[in-house]
């Protein structure tokens, strides 16, 4: 795959700041042929339709080729958004008000976090759930206040947590009212299916709770995380299995939040964290591809102190792909995969991916581990082998 027209010019909408060479540039490419269905399309299939549709909207005279029923789709899309997070934030603030008048603190991650504090606009940021980081201490009394609200787990059990996985570290909580949002708890940012011994063991979340600062959302005081935290989860996020810098949005996410924060934005801390969780190399690749793309204002020498001695055949794979606009869920596998240092390693960490423990398997199918059958392993060893055998394509 290749960059096309229409990948260049959703780029440059999703760019902070365009100066006037870049201006140029838009222009230029919009003399060239522009499949504008095509241009919509990839818009929804990243994430960024919204962003895309307020820098149209913005630049009126800088985008007149763009027929009007295109542009139509793209005002349609931002303001859906608009009301949908609308929804979402009235239930997020009935939640977080439950848990003050208890004692309870959470920080708020990601889209919601990054919708009304970074974007400052919340039909920017599409939001499929809420994600709370939680305190492993308050989790039962968590759960409690939850199902006081309406909201039940979808996916397990707290009794069932086993705090020592190094696989899923949330709850999928979900209401029977189709108004009203999912919360995704987590005791720990790092969430994913494929073990994370490489590195989450090394992460303290007791430095994330003791930098985290306080702010308002949806009208109520809560926690957000540090703006070098944020910066590196984001990171971790963007790079996980299932994501894989697949979509644009994820370098709109870090390109927003370094923007917005700017002089608060503590670098030095964010190295010396970065290294601290071992996750210098994740952070590295996406703030180097958030820079390529859309000229994030990374200070050089912060990608200098982050990079690698020496990049792996696996992810001298990952970002030659990358580069060429090859992006799709699964192949960050590689990145991961690096990073479990040696053939044992390497080996065990193959076998725990494809044959993870059962409760892993039944909390992601969302079923009780005593219906749990064959054919869920041979799903997953199937969803394995696919998306490898993508990416050697």
């Amino acid at each position: 795959m290749s960059w096309t027209n229409e990948d260049h010019l959703l780029l440059y909408c999703c760019r902070t700041e365009i100066d006037n060479r870049i201006k140029d540039k838009t222009i230029e490419i919009q003399r060239d042929n522009i499949d504008w269905d095509c241009f919509l399309k990839k818009a929804r299939e990243n994430g960024i339709s919204a962003i895309v549709y307020l820098k149209l909207n913005e630049k009126k005279n800088d985008y007149r080729n763009i027929p009007s029923i295109i542009f139509e789709e793209f005002k349609k899309d931002y303001y859906v958004n608009a009301t949908k997070n609308t929804l979402i934030f009235e239930g997020l603030g009935k939640v977080l008000q439950a848990f003050n008048k208890t004692g309870l603190q959470v920080i708020v991650l990601k889209g919601a976090a990054l919708a009304e504090i970074v974007y400052g606009n919340l039909a920017l940021r599409p939001m499929s759930d809420i994600d709370l980081l939680v305190k492993k201490e308050d989790l039962l009394r968590i759960d409690e206040q939850l199902k006081i609200q309406g909201y039940l787990p979808s996916d397990g059990s707290v009794k069932d947590i086993n705090f020592s996985s190094a696989y899923l570290t949330t709850l999928d909580y979900r209401s029977p009212s189709k108004n009203l949002p999912s919360f995704h708890i987590h005791w720990h940012f790092v969430n994913s299916s494929i073990p994370n011994e490489s590195y989450i063991t090394y992460i303290k979340m007791e430095d994330i709770w003791q930098d985290a600062e306080k702010t308002k959302i949806a009208n109520v005081e809560t926690l957000v995380m540090a703006p070098h935290h944020l910066v590196i989860h984001l990171s971790e996020h963007a790079l996980r299995v299932t994501h894989s810098l697949s979509k644009f949005c994820f370098f709109c996410d870090i390109n927003e939040a370094i923007n917005f924060y700017q002089e608060r934005l503590d670098w030095d801390q964010l190295i010396k964290d970065s290294f601290k969780f071992n996750l210098n190399r994740m952070v590295y690749l996406s703030l180097y591809f958030a820079s390529k793309f859309l000229a994030t204002k990374i200070p050089e020498d912060v990608l200098l102190k982050l990079i690698p001695k020496r990049f792996s055949m696996c992810e001298k794979i990952f970002m030659n792909s990358v580069s060429n606009n090859n992006r799709f869920p699964g192949l960050s596998y590689l990145v991961h995969l690096s990073m479990n240092k040696g053939l044992l390693k390497k080996m065990k960490f193959v076998g725990r991916t494809l044959f993870p423990p059962r409760q892993v398997i039944a909390q992601r199918s969302y079923i009780p581990q005593s219906k749990l059958g064959y054919f869920h392993y041979f799903n997953r060893i199937n969803e394995v082998f696919s998306s490898l055998l993508k990416t050697l394509k």
